[in-house]
Order: structure tokens, then sequence, then C-alpha cells
């Protein structure tokens, strides 16, 4: 009587290990089950912190700008230009939405806010809101003149090759004119390193041996670039003039590639 009840007693305390093995396995998946779908549903406790500044002033923080006219898309502001262009929002007053409005430049910075003019009004705009502003009539002439030598006196609008229709090069007398298979080769030794005053290329120029100017046609433009010695460029379109100084591989570029003048010639 006593084994059987030895062998009873151990029958159940297996049972009993099994049984707590089970219900601790069971309670365990629930419990998992419970925390990923309260984490999956969880309220974030901090939320992402709200610009409530003025569009302007937003936009005055942005340092890459894109703009456009009606001949020329998307090109990119020198970044000093950006400074100039976002100093002159100093002179605007904002105002009530105009009654008709027709935008000739339009552009956009890095993220959501956009901008638009007609030399009159100032928009700036995201998806969900609007500002306008009055530009000063005495300021017109000046606004109008930073948005045009942004687009039409920059690099990144200069050298895109691909809108090129014909492309000399002068040198005293001489001009030789450069083909088409050759315009991304001479475009890319197009690199500028900062927009700076004309003094110091002038005087580079004057002090170069060697005077060369790039002249560029394309479908709507025609730009001449002034090789200012080694480190500097005049780039002129119509009556707009900005001065780079550059890498000097463009000035080597022209003057042993292109004109196989040498190194040692006096």
């Amino acid at each position: 009587m006593s084994k059987k009840r030895k062998i009873k007693k151990r029958a159940i305390l297996i049972m009993g290990v099994v049984l707590f093995f089970v219900i601790y396995f069971i309670s365990f998946r629930a419990f998992s089950k419970i925390s990923e779908n309260t984490q999956g549903t969880k309220v974030p406790t901090t939320q992402e912190k709200v610009d409530t500044r003025s569009l302007l002033d937003q936009f005055k923080d942005k340092s890459k700008i894109y703009i456009s006219d009606g001949n020329v898309s998307n090109v990119r502001m020198e970044e000093e230009k950006v400074d100039e262009f976002q100093y002159s929002f100093k002179e605007f007053s904002k105002i009530r939405t105009p009654d008709s409005y027709t935008p000739i430049y339009e552009g956009y910075t890095d993220d959501e806010i956009k901008f638009s003019t007609d030399l009159n009004v100032f928009r700036v705009y995201t998806v969900n809101e609007e500002e306008y502003y009055k530009v000063p009539v005495s300021y017109k002439k000046e606004f109008k003149e930073i948005l045009d030598t942004s687009i039409y006196t920059s690099f990144d609008f200069i050298k895109q090759y691909k809108t090129w229709k014909q492309v000399t090069i002068d040198y005293g007398d001489e001009t030789k004119k450069i083909s088409g298979w050759s315009y991304d080769d001479l475009a890319s030794k197009m690199v500028q390193k900062r927009l700076v005053g004309k003094i110091q290329p002038e005087k580079a120029r004057e002090r170069s041996k060697y005077k060369f100017t790039i002249n560029i046609k394309a479908d709507n433009y025609e730009a001449r670039v002034d090789i200012m010695g080694e480190d500097y460029v005049k780039i002129k379109v119509n009556d707009l003039i900005s001065y780079y100084e550059v890498s000097n591989n463009l000035y080597d570029y022209i003057k042993t590639d292109i004109f196989k003048i040498a190194d040692d010639e006096k």
C-alpha cells in the first residue's frame, strides 16, 4: 500500500511540474503580446516642435535656394547671392492677399517653402499657408537685378553645357571654335571658389599676359566669360556682371590645350 502511495505522489509531482511550465509558457506568451500591442499604440510623450515664426522669417534660414523665370528653370543661387537676396527682405512689408497676381520669378528651398514675385509683390508659401509682402517701388530695380544676376551670371547656370549652341574663345586676334564634343570638357574646368568684387579680378586681368575670352551662345542668352588672370573670371550677360574666384584649371586648359601655348613661352 505504501509503494502505491509513493508512485501516486511521484506522478502528482511530475504532473504539477508539467502544469507549472504549461501555465508559465501560456502566461509568458500572453504578456508578450500585450506588451507588443502597448508599444505599438504608445503615444509619444514628446511632440515635434512647431515653428511659429512667419514664413518669411523661416525662409531667411534657408541656405539652398533654386530660382526660375520664363526662360530657364531651377538654377541654384550662389551662396553670396542667397545672403543678398534674403537681406533684401528687410525692405518688404506684409500685406493682404492681392486681388490679382501673376508671378515672373518662382523658386523653392530645400524643404517645403516656396516663393514667387512679380517684382511688386513677394509671395512666400507652403502647401498649408501663404504670406504676401509689398516690394517698395524704389527698391524694384535693385531687387530685379539681384534675381537676374542670381540666374544668368551664376556658375550653376553658365556651365550648363547642354544648352550651348556655339562656343568660341578669343586670344588677341585669334579665335578658336570649340567643338560640341568638347563642351563638357570645358565646362568641367569651370570650377568656382566664391563670388568676389571687381577690384582684384580687374587688376589680375591687367597684369596677365594672356587675356582669353569665352563667348557662349545658347537658346535664350549669350554670355561673355573673361579670364581675369589665373584665378578669376568675369561673367557678363547683357548688362549683368559678376566676378568669381575660380580654380586655375580653366586658365591652364585654355592656355595649354586650346591655344597650345608652351609653359616656357615668353
